[in-house]
């Protein structure tokens, strides 16, 4: 359900759009028409200037300020914020639209509208009579996100994170055109201390009143902790209640002395029905078994918050993580012994060229989900290419801005593409009417974030070092993925990771860990999905699979084979194939193919 639409009035005497009330509608000159959902967005006038904004709670810009900068031409200086910004001149109809710093609100363009068709919009479906771009097609449903300025559609592009548009009329034509905010990823700025940071936190805590935290037990959700205990948040936790990483989190909230929900998934988290409601919500079915969390909130009229975009100051979209085997584990270690940046230059990591190989395109073996002849046809089309030609021209578009360092636009690219488009719809689709705050979109941390090198925040040293200094008590448990207590030396806790695979694969070892570990009496894996992705849920949501779209047979034989995994990757590969076909396929009679 969009939020908002900027329709092409050009040519047309009355606007003749869908029924809304006259607050949720504006004619701006006789060029556009802007309608927007009142119930999210809110509508402020300031002299010549209207303002229409949506985002996280408590965080609109101050519209005085916004005024300023835009009388004055300052327009980059609108960067880093929190949700979508329209601003309307009314006495020239000159609109612009400006988005948040990471892209996690969408802002669609269409490049060829019609009279009284959509020129701007945050829904993508209202373009769904497009033809489909396949090589868009192709990436999302290997990674649940989109390369650039792209979308699903033909002619329609997504609006980059932290950029603006600007519509106004020439020669009595629409013009559309687009424009960067500050750069913020440019790291030619003075270090952020830790101080800094904790400072940063700090102001940015005084934001969340009655606030749910998703606890996993992980760096990122213990940051939060840190920062907001004071403001005696609620925990909610979900998934096998059975698993270690649950009892981590029961452990960490008795020490807290603070109130935790705990939700063990259910096959009402996983169907039909819940999809369908996500998609219309939302227009995407991804993470739906945080639904139960977002409800809860809303319930309880309180702020949701979760530690997606942590990544940023975790340091885990660093490109160590995507070496091929012994490179990796030699990175691995360099960076725990604070020694990273050494074998970053040894490996080339700060060359656009190397970055980009590691991160191609090179298969299509997500295809074994589409239906055979659509398969075929779409492995035909040089989709791998075209994806990897739409990587380096991003990556050229980025040197183009003044970034020089190619690790810097590898973190770039996940934090706004894998980042922005998927990891955070955890969070933004789950969080009823939007009342949500992420606390690492905060603008200062935007800027300091990037201004530390990754060898200083790989492995969540900046995060364990906040916590020591702000709430150190949390230190005292192991984290999810490692056996050791979070206090420990980094090449401990690292070591553990490795040790925690093999008893996973040794029976003795096993037997001996739960014997001897203080949760040896428990499960791996928190997100055990296997009890409710079976036959039953299958046939659930088969109706939203269409049959020019998907293999269903394909689906129930690989289900039925995975019969010792948590079956998360199917879920995942699902919800992503329901969120394709509800924005691609709802026309009836509708040719795919083609």
């Amino acid at each position: 359900m969009a939020v908002f639409s900027i329709d092409n009035n050009f040519g047309i005497e009355a606007y003749e759009g869908a029924e809304t009330s006259e607050s949720a509608r504006l004619r701006v000159g006789s060029q556009w028409v802007v309608r927007f959902d009142d119930t999210v967005a809110t509508r402020t006038d300031l002299g010549e200037w209207t303002f229409i904004w949506y985002g996280e709670a408590n965080a609109e810009p101050e519209f005085k300020r916004v005024r300023d900068l835009l009388t004055s031409g300052y327009l980059t200086e609108l960067w880093g914020l929190r949700g979508v910004l329209i601003a309307i001149r009314v006495d020239d109809g000159c609109i612009y639209v400006f988005n948040d710093g990471y892209g996690s609100f969408p802002v669609y363009v269409n490049s060829s509208s019609g009279p009284g068709e959509p020129a701007v919009s945050d829904s993508l479906r209202c373009f769904s009579d497009r033809n489909i771009d396949w090589a868009s097609f192709y990436q999302f449903l290997s990674l649940g996100y989109v390369f650039g300025t792209y979308s699903l559609f033909d002619g329609v592009s997504r609006l980059e994170a932290n950029h603006g548009l600007k519509l106004a009329a020439g020669d009595g034509k629409p013009v559309i055109s687009r424009f960067p905010l500050k750069n913020f990823w440019n790291s030619s700025r003075t270090r952020a201390s830790i101080d800094d940071l904790i400072d940063i936190f700090r102001a940015e805590a005084e934001g969340f009143e009655d606030t749910q935290v998703m606890m996993s037990g992980g760096w990122d959700s213990r940051l939060l902790l840190s920062v907001l205990e004071h403001k005696r948040p609620l925990l909610y936790t979900h998934g096998n209640l059975q698993s270690r990483e649950i009892a981590i989190v029961r452990d960490i909230a008795s020490a807290c002395s603070l109130q935790l929900v705990e939700h063990e998934f259910t096959p009402v988290d996983f169907g039909a029905e819940l999809f369908s409601s996500y998609l219309h919500q939302n227009e995407s079915a991804m993470f739906t078994h945080w639904n139960p969390a977002g409800l809860h909130a809303a319930r309880n009229k309180m702020m949701m918050t979760a530690g997606t975009f942590g990544e940023v100051l975790g340091g885990h979209y660093g490109t160590l993580n995507t070496l091929p085997g012994k490179k990796k584990y030699a990175s691995l270690f360099m960076h725990m012994i604070g020694a990273g940046s050494l074998l970053d230059d040894v490996f080339h990591l700060h060359d656009q060229q190397t970055v980009l190989e590691y991160i191609r395109m090179t298969n299509y073996q997500v295809f074994w989900i589409v239906e055979s002849e659509l398969a075929g046809n779409l492995r035909s089309r040089d989709l791998v290419e075209q994806s990897n030609q739409r990587l380096s021209s991003l990556f050229q578009s980025y040197e183009e801005q003044g970034m020089e360092d190619a690790q810097a636009m590898f973190e770039r690219f996940y934090t706004e593409h894998r980042g922005g488009q998927y990891i955070n719809r955890q969070l933004t689709n789950a969080a009823q009417g939007n009342y949500y705050r992420n606390i690492f979109t905060n603008r200062e941390l935007l800027a300091a974030a990037p201004s530390m090198p990754f060898s200083l925040r790989a492995h969540n040293k900046i995060n364990k070092e906040i916590i020591r200094k702000l709430n150190p008590k949390l230190l005292d448990f192991p984290m999810a993925a490692t056996l050791a207590n979070a206090r420990r030396p980094l090449l401990i806790q690292e070591s553990t990771r490795a040790v925690r695979k093999i008893i996973e694969n040794n029976s003795v070892l096993a037997s001996l860990y739960r014997k001897l570990s203080r949760y040896g009496d428990r499960s791996f894996g928190w997100n055990d999905f296997q009890a409710v992705v079976n036959d039953d849920f299958l046939e659930n949501v088969r109706p939203l699979l269409s049959d020019n779209l998907w293999d269903y047979e394909k689906i129930k034989i690989a289900n039925a084979l995975d019969e010792k995994s948590n079956k998360y990757p199917i879920f995942d590969m699902i919800s992503k194939a329901v969120t394709l076909d509800y924005l691609i396929n709802d026309k009836p009679g509708k040719q795919i193919g083609t």
